[in-house]
């Protein structure tokens, strides 16, 4: 399955969107790390918690009774199956009763748009959610009807388009609040991504197991809300499903939820999972459909048969010889060149490899991120693509790309700081040392000079040679090629380049002649586009090109461990001089 199908698929498992529409959505993604956008704001994702709650205890032939969940960064839009579902949401509508006492989500407003319900939450709307009806319903007459029994008990409401919200609360002096005082927190500004990921991920639960239930519920706890789902499921299979944790545990598409170590507990009755230190609960049981789920069309059925097929992290590096390589990618100025490490990581991993690009770093900050992978992109076979984090300075480099080694089959290491001292940064830890820099060769050069009086430029046409030579000193001035051992470079290349021209291979010869042949080039998005892989959303053209020269660059590439300590001394040589 290509992997455009196989994101598609895994996106509508999620959120039950129709084959076209979540097509056009995935294109207009940056690249597919996410497939299923999270909230980017806290109040997007606060509303989400709230809809989450009030919806909780719905049913219907869909998951709470809602069709399809479309996500984006600023905006949730929910589709409806049945007016049932919106009129549990207007409990949440503020209004000020004739004590003058406010109930509901006091920064809540409602009104209506040109496609359906629009909530807003927060002064500047920053949470935004679009409901939608069924064909044929019109949801503002529910709100409108809403609004008139609240009037007629002489309430006033709070939540119209043109409410104010109020001056904000001065700001106290003292920070010291006794009980007595202190305002209660509202539990669902406190870890609210954990709500709004489930709900964006409404459609999981049917997509698991066909002619199931699901609901929710909120306990509070520690100021927060800790969730309970409960997943009920036909007599006739399973109570505990290995994909369940699977799929909440996955990075990618899911909401990347730790498995509790001590958190399952299965009988014949039921089955307890429990997530994030008990976060989240899922308890499986057996339950009767009051509504069984009609027979899923010919595109539906086909997501329902392609769940989540991705290479699972390995085990502490069970089963697997330590042949994995090492490549370290090095830019000349000390630059993080994370962008071309994803692009060679991608093709392999798509090529059934199981791929980690490691940043290599000192930063205090991260110390306890040292030597954890995770997950950066789907395949839908058993390569892999991961990322990951290592601190030279305060952690165990050569111990955690000891276990890389047996975890993967090529790891890519780029190692940062190191700037003011080029040595630094070229590790003998490394099978290979690749340099990544621009490849723009100048084919003339210019000269000026004063004669009689006057200013005059020449325009002087470069060889080949000259060329070489030329871009050897401009771009690798701060790296001792001729002393130190290296593999070869990659050059940067124009996005919609096919490949060099007669002067450029005439370049790459004349490298070659001085020890650093070209292994490959890369294409460059332009500035301020987004960078994709060939597991994101690509021309054709540039992901054959880009295959072709990502495993062209790894048959360049020599064996595991085979130069670590010619290439040690070779280091120790350049410093002593």
């Amino acid at each position: 399955m290509r992997i455009e199908q196989y994101i598609v698929d895994v996106r509508r498992q999620h959120t039950g969107e129709t084959l076209r529409e979540a097509r056009l959505r995935l294109t207009e993604l940056r690249d597919w790390s996410e497939p299923v956008p999270a909230a980017k704001d806290s109040d997007q994702a606060r509303l989400e918690s709230y809809l989450l709650h009030a919806l909780g205890q719905g049913q219907g032939v869909s998951p709470l009774g809602v069709s399809e969940v479309i996500p984006s960064a600023n905006q949730l839009v929910l589709r409806l199956e049945s007016p049932e579902p919106f009129s549990s949401l207007l409990g949440l509508l503020p209004y000020k009763d004739r004590r003058r006492s406010r109930h509901g989500v006091l920064d809540l407003r409602a009104y209506a748009g040109r496609q359906g319900i629009e909530l807003a939450l927060g002064r500047t709307a920053a949470g935004r959610v679009l409901i939608l009806g069924p064909e044929g319903c019109d949801l503002t007459t529910i709100l409108d009807a809403h609004r008139t029994a609240v009037e007629e008990q002489r309430y006033e409401p709070l939540w119209t388009k043109d409410t104010s919200h109020g001056p904000m609360p001065p700001q106290r002096r003292s920070t010291r609040t006794t009980s007595k005082t202190a305002k209660p927190v509202d539990p669902h500004t406190v870890r609210p991504h954990l709500a709004s990921g489930l709900l964006r991920r409404l459609h999981l639960w049917p997509s698991l197991t066909t002619g199931s239930t699901v609901t929710f519920t909120s306990q509070a706890h520690n100021s927060g809300l800790n969730w309970t789902v409960q997943h009920g499921v036909p007599r006739q299979r399973p109570l505990h499903d290995d994909r369940v944790a699977i799929a909440l545990a996955e990075a990618v598409a899911g909401p990347g939820l730790v498995v509790d170590a001590d958190g399952h507990e299965c009988d014949e009755q039921q089955c307890v999972q429990t997530f994030t230190s008990g976060q989240l609960t899922v308890r499986t049981i057996y339950t009767d459909n009051p509504r069984p789920a009609q027979r899923p069309g010919r595109a539906r059925a086909n997501v329902l048969s392609t769940f989540l097929s991705e290479a699972q992290p390995p085990a502490s590096g069970a089963g697997r010889s330590p042949g994995g390589h090492v490549l370290q990618l090095v830019d000349p100025w000390g630059d993080d060149r994370l962008d071309a490490a994803k692009q060679l990581a991608a093709v392999w991993a798509q090529q059934e490899l199981r791929t980690l690009v490691l940043r290599v770093d000192s930063s205090r900050n991260r110390r306890g991120e040292s030597g954890s992978w995770e997950r950066a992109r789907l395949t839908g076979g058993p390569g892999a693509m991961f990322t990951g984090y290592a601190d030279f300075l305060h952690g165990h480099l050569e111990s955690e790309l000891d276990r890389a080694r047996r975890e993967f089959d090529h790891i890519i290491m780029m190692k940062r700081q190191w700037t003011d001292l080029p040595l630094a940064g070229l590790s003998p830890l490394a099978d290979d040392h690749v340099i990544i820099t621009g490849g723009d060769f100048d084919r003339t050069t210019r000269s000026t000079s004063i004669r009689d009086g006057e200013l005059r430029r020449t325009t002087i046409p470069l060889t080949s040679s000259e060329s070489a030579v030329a871009w050897l000193n401009r771009h690798l001035a701060r790296i001792p090629f001729a002393e130190v051992p290296l593999t070869g470079l990659v050059l940067w290349c124009a996005h919609d380049e096919r490949g060099p021209d007669t002067f450029d291979a005439a370049v790459d010869v004349e490298l070659a002649r001085h020890g650093m042949p070209v292994l490959g080039r890369l294409p460059r998005a332009p500035r301020r586009s987004p960078h994709r892989t060939v597991l994101d959303c690509l021309p054709d053209q540039r992901r054959v090109f880009e295959t072709r020269q990502a495993m062209q660059i790894r048959s360049s590439l020599g064996p595991p461990r085979e130069n670590a300590e010619v290439f040690l001394a070779a280091l120790r040589e350049y410093a002593e001089c």
